[in-house]
């Protein structure tokens, strides 16, 4: 057997395997004596059947057979000459074999690339902390507000009015040929100008004729597409209702057991400053990873990518009865950027032989008992398990490097673009 490897990227690879002639024809004759023995041709014992007629009878089963059982072999036998330590099972690329010729086939596979951090230390990092503006506890206490609203039905809709409705598509006769339900605020919704005064003051049960879009509008609607946007729909008015929101004073504030408004307004302020600060942290960290993986490129072997992001999507996909195969999707360059934090950062820890010490680790525990407002002995007590882990370990080891980092580098100002988004 001969053996070749081509590198076609930095995590995949392509073994070409090439068996002599006279190997290859002598393990498909150990394939051919096999349905000899076990089927039945017309004229002939059991087993006694001429090979040709056999061959000529079974001839594509006999050689589906022969990869099937061989192909595997072949490819084993081959990474172990070549010392190759595949992070995937090889997989078969377009082959085919005659008798009598070398049997060709070549595997691609993928490996883990060799991961060298070239630069982490004095690095310019786009980040801006958030800061905190008093609009924020307004914004806030607006979403608490609506999230009290309550809905009334009412007869004749207005703007502002929650309206349920039958979207009913016709076609050029007139005849509805389908129907969508869609709910939408009446003067604040996807759908054109015309649409919302065509729907002013209408009733439950009234249908209106009417376009949902202009010409020139982009339809958002999944199910408009841009081809019908410019039809006319009938719209069966099911609901209408309007929005009652509550009015900010000491009563609303002790509906949500606040003392006062005073009392909510100060919670309120406290909970922001609490939450601005992990996020500041927790974006920091990010943009601290980003950076060092832009200094550091390297591929990342798909196969393994694509399990983490499975791992990722599998209860959002249970939970809300998706097809994991799309959420998956959804979740791969998550996926690639936690992967490719984590090997950099385990390579660094290599480079500045990083350990923790009993006092560190210490200190860690005493800020997240801080941080639940626990006793440092009960939360010990509590997360005991967890505190003994080698996760623990693990993730004390990377705070450590990360501030390894970002005491070395310098942050400047996001580009324009990326601080408006």
């Amino acid at each position: 057997m001969k053996t070749s490897i081509k590198e076609t990227s930095q995590c995949v690879r392509e073994l070409t395997i090439t068996v002599e002639a006279e190997t290859a024809r002598a393990d498909y004759n150990k394939i051919v004596n096999q349905f000899k023995n076990y089927v039945a041709i017309p004229g002939f014992r059991k087993g006694k059947a001429p090979i040709s007629m056999i061959e000529k009878s079974f001839g594509p089963q006999i050689k589906d057979e022969f990869y099937n059982q061989k192909l595997a072999d072949y490819y084993k036998e081959a990474i172990d000459t070549e010392k190759v330590h595949p992070i995937n099972q090889g997989e078969a690329l377009e082959f085919d074999w005659e008798k009598g010729k070398e049997f060709v086939v070549t595997f691609k596979y993928e490996v883990m690339p060799d991961i060298k951090v070239e630069k982490y230390k004095g690095l310019k990092i786009p980040y801006e902390p958030v800061k905190f503006k008093k609009d924020m506890i307004d914004a806030t206490l607006e979403d608490y507000r609506n999230k009290m609203a309550t809905e009334t039905s009412v007869d004749i809709a207005e703007n502002g009015n929650i309206i349920e409705a039958a979207f009913k598509f016709l076609d050029d006769k007139d005849e509805v040929t389908k129907e969508v339900n869609r709910t939408f605020i009446l003067g604040e919704n996807q759908y054109s100008k015309l649409f919302n005064t065509n729907l002013a003051s209408v009733k439950v049960d009234d249908e209106v004729k009417t376009k949902l879009f202009t010409k020139t509008q982009k339809s958002n609607d999944e199910d408009i597409k841009e081809s019908m946007k410019d039809r006319e729909f009938l719209i069966k008015i099911k609901s209408i209702k309007r929005k009652d929101i509550p009015e900010l004073n000491d009563e609303f504030a002790k509906d949500l057991e606040y003392e006062s408004l005073k009392d909510l307004n100060s919670k309120v302020e406290e909970e922001l400053k609490v939450k601005i600060e992990e996020d500041n942290k927790n974006n920091m960290k990010s943009a601290i990873l980003a950076q060092l993986i832009d200094e550091n490129k390297f591929e990342l072997p798909q196969s393994i990518v694509k399990q983490v992001a499975e791992n990722m999507a599998k209860p959002y996909a249970e939970a809300y009865k998706m097809d994991i195969s799309q959420m998956t999707q959804m979740y791969m360059s998550i996926a690639d950027f936690n992967l490719k934090g984590h090997y950099l950062i385990e390579e660094i820890k290599k480079l500045e032989a990083v350990k923790i010490t009993d006092e560190e680790k210490e200190d860690t525990i005493k800020k997240a008992a801080e941080n639940l407002k626990m006793d440092i002995k009960k939360y010990k007590k509590m997360y005991k398990k967890q505190i003994e882990s080698s996760d623990f370990t693990s993730e004390v080891e990377e705070n450590k490097v990360i501030n390894l980092i970002k005491e070395s580098s310098k942050f400047v100002a996001l580009p324009k673009e990326k601080a408006k988004k």
